[in-house]
């Protein structure tokens, strides 16, 4: 499988509570969630075409996002590139303040906005529940783990009707969210995941890495039908009057 993993990669994760969390950017903590059987691919935003020019794309199978502060900077040529081509079946997994970016906010079509709550840097803990046991994202994980520390998200989250809520996240201040969301678009499979703020450990945690790696295994394209209508053999001659003589 071709993993592309893009993170914004904004100056100020370079520095500071967030360098000390993810040396060398949160790209590079996701990239060792992925095996040698796969070809993972980096892309920053600072790069040329945002790191995605169309040939990265064009072999991409599922793509993995992070943004946070360059959200409306990012080139409206390549998120709308990002929208065709998992329209066209490329898997997307947008993780925590990726629900603002312009790819994820153009396939919803709706504000992403979520209700406002008092926030800590701190961090409050986030106990996630598994409200679909059978989905394949909800693999061997258990319901109720907590992570020590997030960033607290709070309903109303503006986003369509999921296909699937397959996980709930209840926060130590009372607050609660709608966690882990699928949904469908054109051929394109899309998993949003709310998790991962970037000055907290997140993405280190065992089962957050188990949950991503579940993601973009089920977001994989399927296999392309082969068959064609072209391909179909016209009935033989005097086919339906054996039909009919048979049930006579």
């Amino acid at each position: 499988m071709n993993i592309t993993i893009f993170n914004e990669y904004h100056p100020d994760e370079r520095t500071g509570k967030t360098e000390k969390v993810y040396p060398g950017g949160i790209h590079e903590t996701l990239k060792t969630i992925f095996g040698k059987e796969h070809s993972v691919t980096v892309a920053t935003q600072e790069q040329a075409y945002n790191g995605l020019p169309d040939e990265l794309l064009d072999k991409t199978d599922v793509l993995i996002w992070w943004s946070k502060n360059w959200d409306k900077e990012l080139l409206n040529s390549v998120a709308d590139k990002v929208v065709s081509r998992i329209r066209q079946g490329m898997g997307g997994v947008f993780l925590h303040s990726a629900k603002n970016s312009k790819p994820f906010l153009r396939l919803t079509g709706t504000t992403s906005v979520t209700a406002p709550v008092p926030w800590k840097e701190t961090g409050e803990y986030e106990r996630l529940f598994v409200v679909s046991p059978s989905h394949p994202i909800a693999a061997e994980i258990p319901s109720g783990h907590i992570i020590p520390n997030e960033e607290p998200y709070c309903e109303y989250f503006d986003i369509p009707k999921p296909d699937d809520i397959v996980f709930l996240g209840g926060f130590g201040n009372g607050m609660c969210v709608r966690a882990g969301v699928t949904f469908t678009r054109g051929a394109g499979k899309i998993f949003y995941f709310q998790p991962g703020h970037d000055t907290f450990p997140t993405y280190h945690d065992p089962v957050v890495r188990r949950i991503i790696l579940n993601a973009v295994n089920w977001a994989a394209p399927a296999p392309a039908l082969t068959q064609t209508f072209e391909s179909y053999k016209p009935e033989p001659q005097g086919f339906k009057a054996k039909v009919k003589k048979l049930f006579r």
